[in-house]
């Protein structure tokens, strides 16, 4: 890309809207294990995410060793939960668990915050993460995990264009109704990886909750 004026900080609320989004479904969804209340995961989420909004209330004008591994941790930690919710629904689906149509609007539930849970991780490991993505000098080595149509250097384009949350988080709907890629092609192994895998639960969550919505209507 040319030289030109650093892009400003990202918006910190499109990220924090959506993973405040993602804890709120998990208050009205069913405890991930035995022997944890429903409200567990939801409040550790927003106890660790609340320095980070302290630290940037308003654009990621700054970044800290801690706050980079925080965001990163909450990215993992989101996805990993929710592969947890998901192994619980596939059993349920497959083995005739779980009231009909509550069923049903858990697995939406579920698909819906995998879509943000993945949308985070992308986010934050992308070219070393949304701080990194705006400032040179800053995890230089970090690799391209994604490639935008914005950057492809057709007339036109803005040399300084930087994904934004928003753009992750389309990209992650798309991955997980289309099971491939659209406009955003995946570049390293780890991303092609995540990719496949978001694709692949996407898959089956929908064939299987519709599979359970077509049993239920008949």
């Amino acid at each position: 890309m040319s030289a030109g004026p650093s892009p400003k900080p990202e918006h910190r609320w499109p990220a924090a809207a959506a993973i405040i989004v993602a804890l709120g479904v998990y208050l009205f969804l069913p405890a991930p294990t035995a022997f944890l209340p429903s409200w567990m995961v939801p409040a550790v989420g927003l106890v660790a995410f609340i320095p980070l909004v302290v630290l940037n209330p308003r654009r990621l004008g700054r970044e800290t060793t801690w706050s980079r591994g925080l965001g990163v941790g909450i990215a993992v930690g989101l996805a990993l939960i929710n592969q947890v919710y998901i192994v619980q629904i596939l059993d349920q689906l497959l083995n005739g668990r779980g009231v009909g149509v509550t069923v049903v609007y858990v697995a939406a539930g579920v698909w819906a915050t995998n879509v943000i849970a993945f949308a985070v991780v992308f986010w934050e490991l992308d070219r070393g993460g949304p701080y990194a993505r705006r400032f040179e000098g800053v995890r230089d080595h970090a690799p391209m995990d994604f490639r935008f149509p914005q950057e492809d250097g057709s007339p036109g384009a803005d040399p300084n264009w930087r994904p934004e949350f928003f753009d992750y988080l389309y990209f992650s709907l798309t991955s997980m109704m289309a099971f491939s890629p659209t406009d955003v092609m995946p570049l390293t192994h780890r991303a092609k990886a995540l990719m496949a895998y978001e694709s692949l639960t996407g898959f089956v969550l929908l064939a299987l909750v519709i599979a359970r919505a077509v049993n239920i209507i008949s």
